[in-house]
């Protein structure tokens, strides 16, 4: 038995490697990984996180033209680049691991198809992106939730997280977050909604100080806590990410438009790019 084991185990560590090395395997390998129901926020990821960088139309295009050379998954976007909006392109220079959403954009149905994965429901507070299929292509403003939708997407995971509400889905907040007044056209979504319009969802949401000892105490009495971020290692503008707790000294990040930047960071790493934040508690 144990003999029987350990062949199945190398068996798998060798397919691991071919799938690795080859590309194309690569590339199905992942993909295997979000149709068997892992969904867009599984930690596995293949590309890096470098912090995001601001691109012009020339930028955008050598970017892609590295992409496509170095995996073939991004070929057929670098060819027809000029029928995608600038700002999805450059989304995607900076978060390669969108590759999936930006392939779909152009024959998607702009409208939120699918629900929350028992998964999801189950871990605390989830880790949802706002470029997942199932409500990314929705629209948000003047685009869509993949591209604006980092706000609602980060009160989303909080209601889920803090009430069980399986309907909270990032959608269902960035429709609320239209039709209630809090998305401001040429701004995004006003801080007002981490608060007022938190409190429409069971939830209550508190903007508390830039403290370190705050932020940790929070976090230690399951209070997740909401970020509104300078540019810096998760945006050239203005993003949002939640803060979910504290592992080894370190504050554990959901960012909503990255599975390979949802980790660990040191505090100090952070801190000077908070421009606001709201603890969030059930109500």
């Amino acid at each position: 038995m144990h003999k029987k084991r350990r062949k199945f185990i190398w068996f798998l560590i060798l397919l691991l490697l071919v799938f690795w090395r080859v590309p194309q395997l690569n590339h199905a390998f992942f993909d295997l990984f979000n149709r068997i129901g892992l969904g867009a926020t599984d930690s596995v990821t293949k590309y890096n996180a470098e912090a995001p960088v601001k691109l012009d139309s020339k930028g955008i295009e050598k970017r892609l033209s590295e992409l496509s050379k170095q995996y073939p998954e991004f070929q057929s976007v670098y060819e027809n680049r000029e029928d995608y909006p600038e700002e999805l392109l450059s989304s995607l220079c900076n978060t390669p691991e969108m590759i999936d959403f930006v392939k779909g954009y152009l024959t998607a149905e702009k409208k939120a198809s699918g629900k929350l994965t028992r998964k999801e429901l189950s871990e605390g507070i989830p880790l949802l992106l706002q470029w997942d299929k199932r409500w990314g292509y929705a629209p948000y403003g003047n685009s869509n939730i993949g591209i604006s939708g980092c706000a609602p997407t980060c009160l989303s995971m909080v209601i889920v997280g803090l009430t069980g509400n399986k309907k909270a889905t990032p959608y269902q907040v960035a429709k609320f977050a239209e039709e209630k007044g809090y998305y401001m056209e040429g701004t995004g979504t006003a801080w007002s909604i981490m608060t007022e319009g938190a409190a429409s969802f069971g939830i209550t949401g508190e903007e508390i100080p830039l403290s370190k000892e705050k932020i940790v105490s929070c976090l230690n009495a399951g209070k997740p806590i909401i970020c509104s971020m300078k540019p810096g290692n998760f945006t050239t503008e203005g993003h949002f990410i939640v803060l979910t707790g504290t592992s080894d000294g370190k504050i554990k990040v959901n960012d909503p438009n990255s599975r390979a930047r949802s980790k660990l960071w040191d505090y100090e790493t952070i801190e000077g790019q908070i421009k606001n934040l709201w603890a969030f508690d059930k109500n």
